[in-house]
């Protein structure tokens, strides 16, 4: 008997416990919820059509519901226009600085104290105005000791010309007498000159910068003591590539826009080109002219140029009704047919794009009808309901997708408890209820552990 346990006994105890393991999972089937059963039963046996409907869908082979026939109530509404004619250029881009027409610094020519400033900064000046006043107390004394001279000179001169006349002065005297008079003018002049040195005056009308000297202070020649500036008229210079010199022509028009002026376009004209092309990055510098009365710009302002050429008028339709596939572009042409509308795609050629319109090339003719907004409904050949732009009906734009569901979130901490509850009960043996073994037990494990 103790040989046959030890032969047999093993495979008894293994042939047990799968008896048992059966027997458990028989029960479980036979004591779970009806519920239970019949969601299972319903999600298993529930026919096409039962499950189209749930989802918005129409059970193959059943009739449409109201409004799903193809009556003129089922045709999309679509915006139309019309292809026009419009102008539009081609266009070379650079990025140019903004100089002033006439630009200086203002500045001493000799050394000496500023004695007084005629101006303020942001004044507007005119041509010939004294700006600056540098001190001149000994000029001014030099210039009156030579013109006093002058006078002595000339009294001379006259006196011995006189009696050079009558006989009684040799012509050498007379002579003499002359070149005195003529040296005593020219150190007045050269004393007018030098009082003029420490007056500065405006050598163009323009506007004053700010003022970075005294009343007061030693200046030295080159010292700045403002800038004054021609901003009636700018200067912008740009660089063209090599290859575009072609474009830039002296009167081309151009356009230019800054960060400083956003949503306003200055307009002007090509004045000056360089030269000589830059060999180093083969580029020629062209110079532009633009109006500025108002002030706007300012000398030294960074701004993107257009220049353009080759002004043409052609067709246009807007961007948003160009659709772009592998094979070309194409638009959505309206024709009649039998009373009604019908989309047709033609196949165009296109050109540059400007202000949100596309140039036609061609494909279709000046007035014909296009889908501007709502090509994404509209399908080849299918009846469209057209409708003006300004009266679109909000049911016309297609609804946004419905959000994709979210996944429930459970925090780490709770999934590490269920799963240390759940080895717990494994290892004890613990029986567990049908209830509990379900989803809505896993849950509960979960907030109990927490």
């Amino acid at each position: 008997m103790a040989d046959f346990f030890k032969r047999f006994g093993f495979a008894a105890v293994v042939t047990l416990l799968v008896v048992a393991m059966a027997a458990a999972v028989l029960g479980k089937s036979l004591l779970a919820p009806k519920g239970d059963a019949a969601g299972q039963t319903t999600a298993q046996g529930a026919s096409p059509g039962a499950l189209g409907g749930a989802f918005g869908g129409v059970p193959k082979g059943g009739p449409a519901g109201p409004g799903k026939g193809k009556g003129a109530a089922d045709a999309p509404a679509v915006v139309v226009g019309t292809v026009a004619k419009q102008p539009f250029y081609d266009v070379v881009r650079a990025i140019g600085t903004a100089q002033a027409r006439e630009s200086i610094i203002v500045s001493a020519k000799v050394t000496d104290v500023i004695r007084a400033i005629r101006f303020e900064s942001g004044d507007r000046v005119t041509r010939g105005q004294v700006l600056v006043q540098l001190s001149s107390v000994e000029q001014s004394a030099d210039l009156e000791e030579a013109r006093a001279n002058r006078e002595a000179a000339r009294r001379d001169y006259d006196r011995f010309r006189e009696l050079g006349e009558k006989g009684f002065a040799p012509a050498q005297r007379v002579e003499a007498a002359r070149a005195a008079f003529e040296q005593s003018e020219a150190r007045v002049r050269a004393g007018e000159s030098r009082i003029g040195d420490r007056t500065i005056r405006a050598p163009f009308a323009g506007v004053m910068g700010l003022r970075t000297a005294s009343p007061g202070a030693l200046v030295r020649p080159g010292d700045p003591i403002a800038t004054l500036d021609d901003t009636s008229e700018i200067k912008l210079d740009f660089e063209v590539a090599e290859s575009q010199i072609g474009q830039a022509n002296v009167g081309a028009d151009i356009v230019a826009s800054s960060p400083a002026q956003p949503g306003r376009a200055f307009r002007g004209r090509v004045a000056d080109l360089d030269t000589r092309v830059n060999a180093a990055s083969r580029t020629l510098r062209v110079r532009a002219l633009i109006p500025n009365r108002d002030g706007m710009l300012k000398p030294g302002m960074l701004m993107t140029v257009e220049l353009r050429f080759n002004p043409r008028v052609a067709l246009a339709a807007p961007e948003v009704a160009v659709l772009e596939r592998s094979d070309g572009s194409y638009l959505y042409a309206l024709e009649p047919r039998d009373g009604r509308d019908v989309v047709v795609p033609v196949l165009v050629s296109t050109g540059r794009r400007s202000g949100g319109l596309v140039e036609i090339l061609s494909g279709v003719t000046e007035g014909a009808r296009i889908v501007v907004e709502g090509v994404q409904r509209a399908r080849p050949n299918q009846p469209v309901r057209p409708v003006p732009a300004t009266s679109a009906p909000a049911s016309s734009v297609p609804a946004a997708p419905p959000p994709a569901p979210v996944a429930p979130t459970v925090s780490v901490t709770k999934t590490r408890a269920a799963a240390t509850a759940a080895n717990t009960d494994l290892r004890g043996r613990v029986a567990t209820t049908p209830d509990s073994a379900g989803g809505s037990g896993g849950q509960s494990s979960t907030s109990a552990a927490d």
